[in-house]
């Protein structure tokens, strides 16, 4: 271990700052999928008036008054009720199988006698080997289809939802395998919890989350939740936190001097903070740290490593500097291991469902994204076209000077039917009083409102069989004509069922990998 007894007590921030450059870079290159994903978010579950909102007129529609009628054509909302309960109904029940042993034919060894025997003793070890394999296979089966259910938060079903929404929504679900163990229960479980895809970073050098060197999950908690975390002391971390929950802004109403405190940032009690799965070392060799200590970091950590970084901290949260001054070489690479070492396994502990794919980036493409166009149209126009309705729908009456007492009070406060006498010096009524006529609505408008439509719902593919409708309203002629237009509809959901399908038996062969290094017999 090197000694750092006299060197400066933040000697690790060269280390924090470079993670946290290599963070931004990171959120550089995934701006294009993050503005994409959160126009998509909006369309889904925000309100009609969102779209009309100042913030989002400047980017698209600058000078443009708002319209009176603010609808939302939220086609958004209809791709996820339509497609979600197609891609995941239940809980998938997960078979587990011992691998199949290589089978050596008896007659290779018939004309050796040695050879037979070492044939005996062979199969008689094969058959031993083959009965544990089925019993270990027999207790994960029960034990992979025991944990979705025992899992908090809505057990496996409950996060595998939410995490399909967001594939649906923003392009991508993800899903983090780790044990747990409850509150007051020392039994040690594995489950996969959703995490927003918005949190997760990935190493911006690569276009695929399979080849990439460093991955990254934001994390937003209370003080004390991570000082306990990390065993570090209590309010250690209190003056780092930089954000106020709705708790503290609650428990600081009573105080006369809350709004002091907030402005100094007293009353702040969430630290954001990251953790760091990083395939190629501590990433100390470029800092400014001290070349003994950052070149004997690196060859005591190894390729793997885990550090937790908040950008308020300056030093790694996984490993204090007060405790890096007194800890052993072998303190130090356990302080630095994954919680989980399933780099072992080539894995990372996040399993992602993405349902396309963008072969120039890491980051997919969200399956709402090739119609946003035409859904940005929809929404502008039918409100518009609402608000020319309700205009042209209105009477607007002209009356001659001399005569407007007298037909006021008929316009305005006549029955109907009402029979309207006509003053004596006024030969023809239409030169006294007359109604004036607006322009009809163009039928094109129309048309175009119709097209751009079906445009939107061929690229997401929300088509009329999608809604159990004929295609254009018309009657299949044949049972053949039918069935061939089920199937051509049914290529786009079933190939997202294959995807759903995959990922989950990602996250049950992660799983099990989990439970096989961290549940113990009596768990």
């Amino acid at each position: 271990m090197v000694d750092t007894r006299s060197l400066d007590y933040e000697f690790q921030r060269p280390l924090v700052s470079g993670w946290m450059g290599k963070l931004d870079r990171a959120a550089d290159s995934r701006k294009k999928w993050r503005e994409v994903a959160d126009e998509c978010m909006m369309f889904y579950a925000k309100s009609a008036a969102a779209m009309w909102d100042p913030t989002y007129t400047r980017r698209f529609w600058r000078g443009v008054e708002a319209p009176r009628f603010r609808l939302s054509i939220n086609k958004a909302f209809e791709l996820v009720a339509i497609f979600g309960p197609n891609l995941f109904w239940d809980v998938p029940n997960r078979t587990v199988e011992p691998k199949k042993t290589l089978e050596i034919p008896p007659d290779l060894f018939q004309q050796d006698p040695q050879g037979q025997q070492i044939y005996e003793q062979l199969m008689a070890r094969q058959k031993y080997e083959e009965a544990t394999d089925r019993a270990v296979s027999y207790l994960m089966h029960a034990w992979l289809n025991y944990t979705p259910q025992e899992q908090p938060g809505g057990g496996l079903a409950g996060q595998s939802e939410l995490a399909i929404v967001d594939a649906l929504i923003k392009g991508r679900g993800v899903m983090f395998t780790r044990p747990y163990t409850f509150p007051d229960s020392g039994r040690t479980l594995t489950g996969a919890f959703r995490e927003a895809p918005e949190n997760l970073f990935i190493d911006p050098d690569f276009t695929t989350l399979a080849d990439a060197k460093w991955i990254s999950l934001r994390h937003v908690e209370p003080h004390w939740s991570v000082e306990r975390r990390f065993k570090l002391p209590d309010n250690s971390l209190k003056h780092r936190a930089s954000l106020e929950s709705s708790w503290s802004y609650g428990e600081s109403r009573g105080d006369p001097n809350a709004s002091l405190h907030r402005v100094s940032g007293q009353t702040n009690d969430m630290v954001v903070w990251f953790e760091f799965f990083s395939k190629t070392g501590p990433g100390a060799r470029l800092t400014g740290m001290d070349t003994p200590i950052k070149e004997h970091l690196e060859k005591v950590v190894g390729d793997y490593a885990y550090l937790a970084i908040s950008p308020t901290v300056p030093y790694p949260l996984n490993c204090p500097t007060e405790k890096l001054r007194t800890m052993t070489d072998d303190e130090v690479r356990r302080a630095f291991e994954w919680p989980s070492p399933l780099w072992a396994d080539d894995r990372w502990p996040c399993q992602v469902l993405d349902f396309y794919p963008d072969p120039e980036s890491a980051w997919p493409i969200p399956p709402l994204a090739p119609g946003l166009g035409e859904l940005k149209f929809l929404n502008f126009l039918v409100p518009w076209l609402c608000n020319r309705i309700w205009t042209s729908s209105r009477d607007f009456w002209a009356v001659a000077g001399p005569h407007f007492e007298h037909y006021k009070k008929y316009l305005t406060e006549g029955a109907d039917q009402i029979i309207v006498p006509t003053p004596a010096m006024v030969d023809d009524v239409r030169k006294a009083v007359t109604i004036l006529q607006q322009p009809e609505t163009r039928a094109d408008v129309w048309r175009i409102i119709e097209f751009v439509s079906e445009q939107f719902d061929k690229r997401v593919g929300l088509t009329d069989l999608a809604y159990g409708l004929n295609p254009g309203g018309t009657q299949s002629r044949t049972a053949e004509e039918t069935s061939a237009k089920v199937r051509a509809m049914g290529v786009r959901p079933e190939h997202m069922q294959r995807k759903v399908v995959e990922w989950q038996s990602e996250i049950a062969t992660v799983e099990a990998f989990l439970t096989r290094w961290f549940v113990d017999g009596d768990s």
